[in-house]
């Protein structure tokens, strides 16, 4: 092995806590909505809510894979099974594909509601929310079922702590430059988001109200700020592995799953940004936090300002 053995045992532990955080983090933003109707109404805020449930659903999805390396660590040697690697890893397959094409159509979303006002308030939002899912899932299960059929479940290979080592040269080149393809379409879009934020006010200050604006302005805000953590933890390691594979070398045997690590980053920082950047998510929380809710029935319930109706 490259490093150390407790290298990669900290390396495991380090994905075991950010599992931990994420799911807390992005589950929390997820109770916001299922207590506070206000937050379920904005349609601004549905895409950000699927990156959420995709980041939470990866986060407890991919725990099996995880537990399995740190239960098979071995300080003399790495013997781990590769049908047990494929299975539990299948849902990191999954859930990168999905994490992109959310991405993305969060970009366009945003770009949308920027350049086509008139548009973006008679688009079906949640029409758009099922297609990008649907996308995700379809191109991530096909990647995951390609995976599992090239990558040679009757080989040992020892002394290796990621799953990339398991895969096959042929899958590990197209997964890593699919992805890199994506990231570069993300992070064109990050960059022309940039530019149209800086003249969404003063173009639409008179075709919107004020609180269809301010909402917007919000939510604008919030999916740049996820766009840029999307660049920094996504697209610079698919953008890295693409190169890498090209040029065959063993990186993941090197280093260990970094690609996981990346994932799970953008997971925790996008649940904290969801609710630094947003402010009726940021007043939601703060509502839930300090426990001013009060129930009105039996089956409703709602903070005492009356600034969240739940039902």
């Amino acid at each position: 092995m490259a490093m150390s053995p407790y290298y990669y045992l900290g390396v495991d532990i380090l994905i075991i806590t950010l599992q931990t955080l994420s799911i807390i983090g992005n589950g929390f933003v997820i109770s916001l909505f299922i207590i506070f109707k206000r937050l379920r109404q904005n349609m601004s805020l549905r895409l950000l809510l699927l990156l959420c449930c995709s980041d939470w659903v990866f986060a407890v999805l991919a725990l099996p894979y995880t537990v399995y390396y740190v239960v098979g660590w071995n300080q003399i040697m790495f013997d781990y099974n590769a049908i047990i690697i494929s299975l539990t890893g299948s849902a990191f397959i999954l859930a990168y594909k999905v994490n992109l094409i959310v991405t993305i159509a969060i970009a366009v979303d945003r770009l949308q509601a920027m350049r086509m006002p008139v548009y973006y308030r008679r688009k079906s939002q949640m029409c758009y929310v099922w297609m990008t899912l649907f996308i995700g899932l379809a191109w991530g299960a096909a990647d995951t079922v390609s995976m599992i059929i090239m990558t040679p479940l009757n080989v040992h290979i020892y002394n290796c702590a990621a799953m990339g080592c398991f895969q096959a040269n042929d899958f590990r080149a197209y997964w890593g430059i699919s992805n890199m393809f994506l990231n570069v379409i993300a992070m064109l879009l990050t960059i022309w988001v940039a530019h149209e934020l800086s003249g969404f006010k003063r173009k639409n200050s008179v075709t919107l109200g004020i609180r269809e604006q301010k909402q917007l302005t919000q939510a604008n805000r919030l999916s740049f700020g996820i766009l840029l953590i999307s660049m920094l933890f996504l697209l610079i390691p698919s953008t890295f592995v693409g190169v890498i594979d090209l040029m065959k070398l063993e990186i993941f045997k090197k280093i260990g799953p970094f690609y996981i690590i990346g994932l799970l980053l953008a997971g925790v920082l996008n649940s904290v940004v969801y609710i630094t950047l947003h402010a009726e998510l940021r007043k939601a929380a703060n509502a839930l936090c300090s426990g001013k809710l009060v129930m009105e029935s039996s089956t409703a319930v709602s903070p005492t300002t009356n600034a969240y109706s739940t039902f």
